[in-house]
């Protein structure tokens, strides 16, 4: 008798999750998720640099951070760069620099805290580039095809030379870095 209720019990849980299985739905989630036209390039900083002139020719570095967006969603991916200019050190009362006494020494980018990117292939070169005097302007970051999306945080490292025979003042530089749609 034992038995026979057991299988009974057996039976009844069986229909029971039978039923239950029956009774379930498959529900089919679509969703668009549509491109921004987003595609900017943003200073996070505004570098400077001390020096005290000791008699030597020096030079003294900067890091200029950037910040790049794409939120274009491309499925291409279709790629970006970034090209730079500057204008001549000057302190405003005649004394300059050398037109050519920045140097980029490198650029280094990864993906913003909380943004999963796709760090940009960079095919551009951008190691000891001379940093060009406007209106002359030089690429020194792309995104290939397929890279580039998303938030991205971008160093641009300088040197600047600075003669043993410069004038003691305040000087400064503008630097405009411009983004394109395109590697």
């Amino acid at each position: 008798m034992r038995r026979n209720a057991t299988l009974v019990l057996a039976a009844l849980l069986a229909a029971s999750v039978t039923a239950a299985a029956a009774r379930a739905a498959g529900v089919t989630v679509n969703t668009v998720i549509a491109g921004g036209t987003t595609l900017t390039v943003a200073a996070l900083n505004s570098p400077s640099f001390p020096d005290t002139l000791t008699g030597d020719d020096q030079v003294a570095s900067y890091q200029a951070q950037l910040q790049v967006v794409d939120a274009r969603g491309l499925a291409s991916g279709g790629g970006w760069n970034l090209t730079i200019t500057s204008t001549q050190y000057s302190d405003g009362a005649g004394h300059t620099l050398p037109a050519d006494a920045s140097t980029i020494t490198s650029v280094a980018t990864g993906c913003h805290s909380g943004s999963t990117c796709a760090v940009p292939g960079n095919n551009a070169a951008n190691t000891n580039v001379a940093l060009p005097i406007s209106p002359t302007s030089t690429k020194i970051l792309n995104a290939s095809s397929g890279s580039g999306l998303g938030r991205i945080d971008v160093a641009v490292n300088v040197n600047v030379g600075i003669p043993a025979n410069t004038i003691a003042a305040t000087y400064s530089s503008t630097i405009t870095v411009a983004i394109a749609a395109g590697p």
